[in-house]
């Protein structure tokens, strides 16, 4: 990731699109959940406290949410494909970090993809790289 400076907007989106893989499965396990704080800590440069503030705020805007789409054009509008590509492999340690993928969580990686522009052999590779990180090959 770039060292540009992300917009509240950018972050929350970002955030919400992770707690959304977290919760596809209908359970956010304690695992994902400091798996996501990890990453929004390193993705966007933030400390303890901006992180903390963000999921919580990113959980409240989920419960409230009736679609995705908007938060994938958050995405679409200030990332590169680089970024939208690192940011899919942020979403694979998700689905991956409870140690089961979910049929849900891929249909949601899946529409994330989608509506981020993302190739599918890009999608592919991510995946791969991703099962090599947590030796489910």
């Amino acid at each position: 990731m770039n060292k540009r400076k992300d917009s509240k907007e950018i972050i929350l989106s970002s955030a919400c699109l992770l707690l959304s893989i977290a919760n596809a499965d209908e359970n956010i396990d304690k695992t994902e959940l400091k798996i996501i704080d990890d990453i929004i800590k390193d993705f966007f440069n933030l400390n303890e406290y901006e992180s903390d503030d963000i999921i919580k705020e990113a959980k409240h805007d989920l419960k409230k949410s009736t679609d995705y789409f908007s938060y994938g054009s958050v995405l679409n509008q200030h990332f590169s494909l680089a970024d939208k590509i690192d940011f899919i492999s942020c979403i694979f340690e998700v689905a991956y970090s409870d140690g089961e993928y979910h049929y849900m969580e891929e249909h949601m990686i899946k529409k994330i993809a989608h509506m981020l522009h993302i190739e599918n052999k890009d999608l592919v590779n991510v995946k791969m790289d991703i099962k090599r990180l947590f030796n489910l090959d």
